[in-house]
């Protein structure tokens, strides 16, 4: 909104800005940040700044997910590969799986497969019931709820040969 009066929300909202640190005034940007007058962020800077909240980080963290989803699936497809091609370095892959790296590395995959499952339900029920997305703060804190209720006792089961000093 280019011909807004200063001060005005870019939604037109006229409640009071926030005053930033120093007193200066401040103003809503065009891309909706708020900045100091006569300080505006330049254009790559506007995009990468957080702007919010969790719903930015479900976001942020369901692409993080993803790609750590996809990078393992084309490592299985390579180590699957590697039965066949290559009988005796398919078992050095599985024993670096077994070892203490491997497992933690297999928790962490774990981590990143439930958190994805999840958010990617959560996301399925605002898309098919919209007025559930009033709630998408609640509906992510109880995917949290259930990512550690889930997660740890996975956790636990995977590293506990580790612990246990079961040999790899």
């Amino acid at each position: 909104m280019r011909g807004a009066a200063p001060g005005l929300r870019p939604d037109g909202d006229r409640r009071r800005q926030p005053s930033p640190a120093g007193g200066r005034r401040a103003q809503w940007t065009t891309a909706g940040a708020l900045v100091r007058v006569g300080q505006e962020a330049t254009l790559p800077v506007r995009y990468l700044q957080y702007r919010g909240g969790e719903g930015m980080l479900a976001w942020a963290f369901h692409r993080i997910s993803g790609v750590a989803v996809w990078l393992f699936i084309l490592l299985h497809v390579l180590d699957i590969w590697l039965a066949g091609a290559n009988p005796p370095l398919y078992d050095e892959v599985l024993r670096l799986y077994a070892s203490p790296l491997g497992r933690v590395g297999e928790t962490l995959l774990g981590a990143a497969l439930l958190y994805h499952a999840l958010n990617g339900l959560r996301i399925i029920v605002m898309d098919f019931w919209p007025a559930t997305t009033v709630y998408h703060r609640q509906m992510w804190y109880a995917a949290w709820v259930v990512f550690f209720g889930l997660g740890i006792p996975g956790a636990y089961i995977i590293l506990s040969p580790i612990w246990n000093g079961v040999p790899a």
